[in-house]
């Protein structure tokens, strides 16, 4: 996978004319206003729900929906139209105690000090800092060489180029840490330094992926043959009660092309789940899936339950729970800001674009020029 950024270096930075909060209030208050077929929110026991609080929208995740998540679970069933992987399992105790310990370093080296003067922040003294510290001594990691070989072997079967992940999370928050800035790796200090740069992975190994609900999966490492992916082909499926119910783009920036290739991506990713993804264990999921810029193939990229943990994209999780009909593909809109209404990248929420693919532009000038009026 590649996290290519080029495109937003043209990105409009100005400040934003509303904050994140105002947009997000205006938005969401026009899709309600402009929602057709939404069923009264309730709990399991048919009373009314709190309307500020998604979480109570969603039953309590079971066992099953998280273990069916896990990477080794699905990927027997999808291994034809996904990526082509290698998992290794069981994972040798010392590497995960190596993933686990503080500071990011690779076997061999001590975790990353800070070694720079301190007179600027009013006192010389780094005793706190130094190379003599002993906090680390509890990091000394033992021999786990034979997981660096069976990495090294890996990555040569998937053709010297391999994207790293855990059971159920890959580290994109960590591409920070790569000479390249994406998740490529070639040997396994590459795969070491997006591993313990990431707090996703973390997550993974102590089962805190999901809230409320420990997995009891094996934990695992996935070596995927490494593509060059452009981000706004990645697409987020949300599946309830095994019905399609909504389709977004993950990419946070507007694409012209998208909107012209909008109707055959929608057939295209609508026709792959009737004939894929209801493979999948779980009936209420979300899946994320690459389309070729061709439209010709279509690839799974990952599953997740059915969660306010997940990121809702360009949907509010409450149209997701309450809609009674399909509410089609969503591209991000024209003229609207990522850099300055979108919280960070890898955020547990984004802000919400509430409004129907075919009338975004008209829609979010709607709001913009509301919210000025407003402010005047």
């Amino acid at each position: 996978m590649t996290n290519n950024s080029s495109e937003l270096q043209g990105a409009d930075s100005s400040p934003a004319m509303y904050t994140e909060e105002e947009a997000r209030t205006a938005i969401s208050a026009l899709a309600l206003a402009n929602s057709q077929g939404a069923e009264p929110v309730t709990d399991n026991q048919g009373e009314a729900v709190d309307d500020e609080d998604d979480s109570l929208l969603f039953a309590p995740l079971t066992q099953s929906e998280v273990d069916n998540c896990a990477f080794s679970s699905w990927y027997p069933n999808f291994s034809r139209v996904t990526f082509k992987s290698e998992i290794i399992r069981p994972l040798d105790p010392e590497f995960i105690k190596y993933l686990l310990s503080d500071g990011v370093f690779v076997p061999g080296q001590k975790p990353m000090e800070y070694h720079g003067e301190l007179e600027e922040f009013g006192s010389s003294n780094g005793s706190d800092w130094s190379d003599s510290d002993d906090d680390n001594d509890g990091n000394v990691i033992e021999d786990i060489s034979s997981t660096t070989a069976e990495i090294s072997r890996r990555i040569e079967l998937l053709g010297g180029s391999a994207f790293p992940r855990t059971t159920w999370s890959a580290p994109t928050d960590a591409d920070w840490a790569s000479n390249t800035g994406t998740l490529q790796c070639k040997t396994p200090q590459d795969v070491y330094w997006l591993l313990k740069a990431s707090n996703k992975i973390a997550k993974d190994l102590t089962h805190e992926r999901y809230s409320g609900q420990p997995a009891t999966a094996e934990p695992e490492l996935v070596l995927r043959e490494w593509a060059n992916l452009h981000p706004s082909m990645v697409f987020r499926c949300f599946v309830r009660n095994n019905v399609l119910v909504g389709i977004s783009q993950v990419d946070v920036q507007f694409h012209k092309f998208l909107n012209e290739m909008s109707s055959d991506i929608e057939l295209k990713l609508t026709k792959f789940f009737a004939a894929h993804a209801t493979k999948f264990l779980s009936s209420s999921f979300c899946y994320d899936v690459y389309v070729a810029r061709t439209v010709d193939r279509v690839l799974v990229m990952d599953f997740e339950p059915w969660s306010h943990d997940v990121d809702s994209c360009l949907f509010e999780w409450r149209e997701l729970c309450t809609t009674t009909e399909f509410l089609g593909l969503r591209l991000f809109p024209e003229g609207v800001n990522p850099l300055g209404h979108f919280s960070a990248k890898y955020s547990s929420s984004r802000f919400p674009i509430e409004m129907t693919a075919d009338a975004y532009h008209a829609s979010v000038a709607t709001i913009i020029e509301r919210m000025k009026a407003e402010q005047n």
